[in-house]
């Protein structure tokens, strides 16, 4: 065959290929106008949501992302990570998820997959009539996120807040937590000024940030720039002494300094604390290995929920000690809660004496 009649030969048989079905649907949307329908609002990348994929996320812990890490994925690909059970993946391992969990449908394959999102935003793809839609072109940067800020001396409402699990200024200073008076843009003007009576803490981490606003609704009460698989960010890690036989790791920052003040400064035992950003996060071999070398014991607590019971399954499988402050639970609106679920809620609920009683019961100065 001659060469342009091969070239001619071949240009036809690709014009008659079928076009795949993932193909056709994203020709008429991306994975953020996806995950957008389905969620029912606009998700800036990074902002931490309640997760869509489960019923209870007291701490909201869904959030989207450019997969940096993956070798191979199209240009305007975006996964999601759900923090409260460790669950990632891309656009379609999020719709299949969605599905089972909102309607109990099980979508094998990726024709099953296309054909709900098909069905869910009426795109006509499979009744061979797509809709007539321009397709919006975003560009996602692969930035580094940044939280700038200004501080402020802690306000009288700060510490009164604080002063709820018996922190006082030293010890948040001791811990790089700050009061915050503005939040800056790169360029260094103001984009939001906070009055006295707004809660909003930063908690310095090396070089990186994490925000905190108590009060603020779930999907903007923590901002965070720390890598959460790498261990020298974690929560306390900047803090630690070595010294003590004892580390206790545990899963926020608020708890971590009331363990370190209850140990250390009321009841005088030694102690090390750290916290990772979320009990999903798994610990890294290098971590627990270097972790084994220095502490003689090593003790986990976390919340007696789906994710802290995980957690304390994983601590179990690196020979370490667990515990959950509390265990009871009571109903409240039709569903279980439980209640003094951390050491931080437990010191604000009963005090100092009572929280020292449960502390020295836990007998850790024996170990």
């Amino acid at each position: 065959m001659e060469d342009t009649k091969r070239v001619s030969f071949l240009r036809e048989l690709l014009s008659e290929r079928p076009v795949s079905l993932s193909t056709q649907l994203f020709k008429l949307v991306d994975d953020y106008e996806i995950y957008c329908s389905f969620i029912e609002r606009d998700v800036d990348l990074g902002e931490t949501i309640s997760s869509p994929l489960r019923d209870s996320d007291e701490c909201p812990s869904f959030a989207l992302f450019i997969p940096t890490k993956v070798e191979t994925f199209r240009p305007e690909e975006i996964w999601y990570k759900d923090l409260g059970d460790g669950r990632s993946g891309n656009v379609f391992s999020f719709v299949r998820k969605f599905a089972l969990h909102h309607y109990g449908d099980v979508l094998v394959n990726r024709y099953d997959t296309v054909r709900f999102i098909d069905d869910h935003m009426k795109l006509g793809i499979l009744s061979g009539t797509p809709t007539k839609r321009e397709r919006i072109s975003r560009q996602f940067s692969k930035r580094i996120t940044t939280i700038r800020y200004k501080s402020r001396p802690f306000t009288k409402k700060d510490k009164e807040y604080w002063g709820n699990y018996n922190l006082t200024e030293e010890d948040l200073t001791r811990f790089n937590v700050k009061s915050v008076k503005y939040l800056l843009e790169t360029s260094g003007l103001v984009r939001k000024e906070f009055r006295a009576k707004d809660l909003v803490f930063i908690y310095q981490i090396w070089d990186k940030v994490k925000l905190y606003q108590p009060e603020a609704s779930r999907s903007f009460k923590f901002r965070n720039t720390c890598p959460g698989d790498d261990f020298r960010y974690y929560q306390g890690y900047e803090q630690l002494s070595k010294k003590p036989k004892t580390l206790i790791i545990t899963k926020s920052f608020k708890d971590l300094m009331v363990f370190w003040k209850m140990f250390n400064i009321e009841m005088g035992i030694p102690m090390d604390v750290i916290a990772p950003h979320a009990e999903s996060i798994k610990l890294s071999p290098k971590f627990v290995d270097g972790i084994k070398d220095v502490y003689d014991n090593i003790l986990c607590v976390s919340d007696y929920d789906l994710a802290g019971v995980k957690f304390a399954n994983q601590c179990k499988r690196y020979n370490f000690d667990y515990k959950f402050v509390s265990t009871k639970r009571t109903k409240i609106n039709g569903k279980f809660k439980v209640l003094d679920k951390d050491i931080s809620d437990y010191m604000s609920n009963h005090g100092l004496a009572e929280t020292k009683k449960l502390l020295e019961s836990w007998e850790l100065n024996t170990i």
